[in-house]
């Protein structure tokens, strides 16, 4: 029998024994979901699944709407929606696609304009989230790409694996590393320290991996592979406000000297966010509505649900026989290789920010270098497949417009030895910096 049957097994037979059963079924049946990414036969996806398993919690009497609340992590939401109002703004300024046409114009070669995205890319990640930075860049370098003549494939491919590996460097850069600094009470500027270095030599690992693989189609010049549709939005140069750009990574660059002296001045990192975010939203050229309308409200809600499913389980011990039959085979995810091995495999089943709320229990507060660890290898994981992260998603959802198809098989080429060898690598540097 193995590990994953034993555990499921012991789950079962413990919620049955201890009159647990329908926590049981609601958090599998959560979690299911969250795999299958919808339930056949239903337009549900992973947020109103996460969303209905919480209705369901509370509808069901298995906890009281106060120890819900109690559960959720509201220092992580603030932040990330903070984040998200900061990058909204830079975005109706017009920065980021001022940003890529840049990239595009000024590249002589295209080795050097693989490395300019790549670059840019997991920069701009690191402080704004990769998928933001998925979401503005694909149509902008779509565009660029098919007036330069150039195969969109591999510098999507680009895009996709440096925007993750990027965010990694970060407690702000993904969701799933600012769930994991609040959780591991961890410092912003030792964080970046610690993890800049390893994020850069995967950076580097990723664009050997994409030069070699698609050394042919990146030097080549082609026809035109894409469409532009007349009524797109990157097919037009948008208007660029400097002033509005200029204000806001002002307070961006506050945000993160508030972030760094955190500590020192008494103010955490959510608070700094939201003061930061309030100050954005004065503006005369800017509605506030406009910015909530750009705030990716799914995943917050998202974030809501597994926090109550989650803590239900919690509540009722229910993942504690999964933990006992992990540990009775000899497997510790207090380890570094065990734990790795569990954060790649789940966050490419049930996603990376799932994966974390499951595994964060059983990593003390105290275990800094192993916080590092999960949200480093949380993040790379989503470069495994093209489902595994929703910046890549993005990427191919985007790309598809102009007739530009990211397959699976095709981002396998790229994603499978890139993920094992950064997930290799991150497991050997925490565990010789420990």
């Amino acid at each position: 029998m193995t590990v994953a049957a034993g555990a499921t097994a012991a789950l079962a037979a413990w919620a049955v024994h201890h009159e647990q059963w329908l926590d049981a079924v609601l958090f599998l049946s959560t979690y299911v979901g969250l795999a299958l990414g919808g339930w056949p036969g239903t337009r549900l996806d992973r947020t109103s699944i996460a969303t209905l398993g919480a209705v369901a919690v509370l509808v069901l009497h298995r906890m009281t709407f106060s120890e819900a609340m109690a559960d959720i992590n509201f220092p992580t939401l603030a932040l990330l929606i903070s984040m998200m109002i900061i990058s909204a703004q830079l975005r109706l300024a017009g920065y980021y696609d001022w940003v890529v046409r840049r990239i595009v114009s000024t590249a002589k070669s295209p080795r050097v304009l693989l490395i300019l995205i790549m670059l840019v890319s997991a920069s701009l990640a690191a402080l704004f989230a990769n998928d933001v930075i998925c979401l503005i860049f694909t149509p902008v370098l779509c565009v660029g790409l098919h007036r330069a003549r150039r195969d969109p494939v591999p510098y999507l491919m680009a895009l996709a694996v440096s925007a993750n590996i990027g965010s990694a460097a970060t407690i702000i850069g993904n969701p799933q590393n600012m769930l994991i600094g609040q959780a591991g009470n961890l410092s912003f500027g030792a964080f970046t320290l610690r993890v800049f270095p390893l994020a850069a030599v995967c950076l580097v690992l990723a664009y050997f991996a994409v030069a070699i693989i698609y050394r042919r189609r990146i030097c080549s010049q082609t026809p035109a592979l894409a469409r532009i549709p007349e009524d797109h939005p990157a097919a037009k140069e948008a208007v660029t406000r400097w002033s509005m750009i200029h204000k806001t990574l002002f307070i961006m660059a506050l945000l993160l000297v508030a972030m760094v002296a955190g500590p020192w001045i008494g103010l955490s990192r959510p608070i700094a966010a939201l003061a930061a975010a309030g100050m954005v939203m004065i503006s005369r050229k800017t509605r506030p509505r406009d910015l909530f309308a750009l705030v990716d409200w799914n995943l917050i809600l998202l974030f809501i649900g597994l926090f109550i499913v989650i803590g239900d389980a919690q509540r009722h011990s229910l993942l504690a026989p999964v933990m006992h039959a992990i540990s009775r085979s000899g497997i510790s995810l207090q380890s570094h290789t065990p734990l790795a091995v569990a954060a790649l495999v789940l966050s490419n089943v049930v996603s990376n920010v799932p994966a974390v709320l499951l595994l964060k229990p059983v990593i003390p507060v105290a275990a800094t270098s192993t916080w590092y660890l999960l949200a480093v290898v949380s993040t790379f994981a989503g470069n495994f497949t093209l489902l595994g992260s929703i910046a890549n998603l993005i990427v191919a959802e985007q790309a598809e417009a102009f007739s530009i198809r990211l397959a699976f098989s095709e981002y396998l080429k790229v994603g499978v030895p890139l993920t094992l060898l950064t997930t290799a690598l991150a497991v050997a540097y925490f565990q010789f910096i420990h």
